[in-house]
């Protein structure tokens, strides 16, 4: 089946419900504050900003990596103040 469809009939795409045992091929994460912080640890652990293995996304910055070993449920997150919205992009591996 071809990605663009050129006729009038919709596409049909299924999806699959992510679970928290999926793997974590890639991830992206742009961080929309033009203030706070966003603090991402994916080993299952805590997210804080003292957190040393947690990677710092700064206002309006965007961070992405390949995480090859880290599953849905080891992904956690923090802001350093408030509410913060992000742009979240993922490839995983459905091992369900």
């Amino acid at each position: 089946e071809t990605l663009f469809n050129t006729t009038t009939e919709p596409l049909t795409v299924t999806y699959t419900a992510i679970a928290t045992g999926d793997k974590v091929n890639f991830l992206l994460v742009q961080n929309q504050s033009s203030t706070a912080s966003v603090y991402i640890v994916v080993d299952g652990g805590t997210a804080s900003s003292t957190a040393g293995d947690a990677f710092l996304i700064g206002a309006s910055q965007t961070w992405y990596g390949r995480l090859p070993n880290a599953t849905v449920a080891d992904i956690h997150a923090i802001s350093s103040t408030g509410t913060v919205n992000c742009i979240v992009a993922a490839l995983l591996d459905d091992v369900g």
